[in-house]
């Protein structure tokens, strides 16, 4: 994780001069950046803004205890709130340690513009994901330009060089002093910061221009919205050939051209539908043709387990979250949908992947709701060790496993669960036999379910540990 440096009240820190907020990006902050990141790491962003450092020297450092004391809260909950400003961009955190001690660099960034916030495709999606349709629509509204008609008048506008008298031979060769200042500010400059770059490798771009060629849309905006097009597909499973048409429906009839905002609307209206039943789930697996790469490990996998990854690999992260969660008898959030989209607009895991992930942490670790550390923590883990598919997830977790005296308890006393699968997994078992687990060999022995289910309790104490 990268922001797993030591922090204690007595660590210092250090925010460098920025330069002030227009009153145009404080509209933008608090209307469209407060609803994500919420109201304490709004007032850490301030917070910041109040200890900056004209001198710019590190050894003018103030004590996060200062910081704690401003805000009034406890040391996690600044943490947890400077995660949400580092996410969203607003602020670029740096640990050094020198000979006065261990200090953070806090560069605090200005939030974009209300163009550029709505154009950019994870930022616009969590934001109609967090506040809804009616609400994004009216944020929209607010922030659009309302243009004067000045087809019937004549620019006046006086030039510079009309009412200034200035040397050219400045202009064209520039004095030292100009130069200086200039590469200055250049040196100074941060680096732009571009959002991450998801993997298309699975996705037919030809076979989308040739359906949208056909359908007279313009290749050019299609080309330049990429990006929200692959993070959308990879969300919600969408495939080449519906991605055509949704674009299509949003798309002008004359000109060619669509809006990303409207094409955001269209697919969260159709895409964000009520979980699956069970029944559909495991008639959809049952129909789906198995297409496991990994032979190797495949082979070493319980019937349960194939079956999970058979799952895993067909179904996109939305789908198969919400049908943990309707096994439940729980609802899929705004917070983990934002989740879901944020750890898929990383680019570094697949969907099958990622699924594996929200079913260890919502099955085999119990939790009622995705919770973002875990799932951060998980997720990095396996990226950090080349997983890259359902099987490898799971021989990965039986590696971790450690001996244990009592297989059948875990560590906090409760019993282990004896059924590992959901329901829609068992239907779905039952369904590619045709009979009852007790009528045919195919089925898991009890023997061999308790067998799965003790190998499970010890990954999971193991994790504990780890955690």
């Amino acid at each position: 994780m990268p922001n797993d440096e030591p922090l204690i009240p007595k660590t210092g820190l250090v925010v460098p001069q920025a330069p002030a907020l227009s009153a145009a990006q404080q509209a933008v902050l608090a209307e469209l950046y407060l609803p994500l990141m919420g109201p304490l790491a709004y007032s850490l962003y301030a917070a910041l803004r109040s200890l900056q450092s004209s001198e710019n020297e590190l050894s003018n450092r103030r004590s996060h205890a200062e910081l704690l004391g401003i805000l009034n809260v406890d040391l996690p909950t600044v943490l947890a709130a400077r995660r949400k400003l580092e996410a969203t961009g607003l602020l670029r955190s740096y640990y050094q340690q020198d000979e006065l001690g261990a200090m953070y660099i806090y560069q605090l960034q200005a939030p974009l513009l209300a163009l550029q916030f709505f154009a950019d495709d994870l930022l616009s999606v969590l934001l109609l994901d967090t506040v809804g349709e009616l609400r994004y629509q009216q944020l929209a509204g607010d922030f659009a330009a309302q243009p004067i008609d000045l087809t019937a008048a004549k620019d006046v506008t006086a030039n510079i060089l009309d009412v200034f008298h200035v040397d050219s031979q400045k202009v064209t060769t520039p004095p030292l002093s100009v130069q200086k200042v200039r590469a200055q500010l250049a040196a100074n400059e941060p680096a732009e910061d571009h959002s991450p770059v998801l993997s298309d490798d699975d996705f037919d771009w030809q076979l989308l221009g040739q359906i949208l060629k056909q359908n007279y849309v313009d290749l050019k905006q299609v080309a330049s919205s990429r990006q929200l097009i692959i993070t959308e597909s990879r969300v919600y499973g969408i495939s080449e050939i519906e991605m055509a048409k949704l674009i299509s429906e949003v798309a002008s009839l004359t000109t060619g051209q669509f809006d990303e905002n409207q094409l955001k609307l269209l697919i969260a209206r159709r895409y964000e539908r009520p979980a699956v039943s069970s029944q559909q789930v495991a008639t959809e697996a049952t129909v789906a043709t198995t297409t496991t790469k990994d032979n190797k490990a495949s082979a070493q996998l319980s019937t349960a387990e194939q079956q999970l990854v058979t799952y895993a690999k067909q179904t996109a992260p939305y789908d198969f979250l919400s049908a943990l969660k309707q096994e439940k008898h729980g609802f899929v959030t705004s917070g983990e949908n934002r989740l879901v989209h944020d750890l898929i607009g990383r680019g570094g895991l697949p969907n099958a992947v990622i699924n594996m992930v929200i079913y260890y942490l919502l099955q085999n670790r119990e939790l009622a709701a995705l919770n973002r550390n875990l799932l951060e923590t998980v997720a990095n883990d396996w990226q950090q060790h080349g997983i890259t598919t359902p099987e490898a997830a799971l021989m990965y977790l039986k590696q971790r496993k450690q001996p244990k005296s009592t297989p059948t308890r875990r560590k906090n006393n409760r019993p282990t669960r004896k059924e590992i699968m959901p329901k829609w997994a068992q239907q779905q078992q039952q369904t590619e036999s045709g009979k009852q687990p007790a009528q045919t060999g195919k089925q898991i022995t009890a023997a061999q379910r308790k067998q799965l289910a003790d190998r499970l309790a010890k990954l999971e104490t193991n994790s504990e540990k780890e955690d």
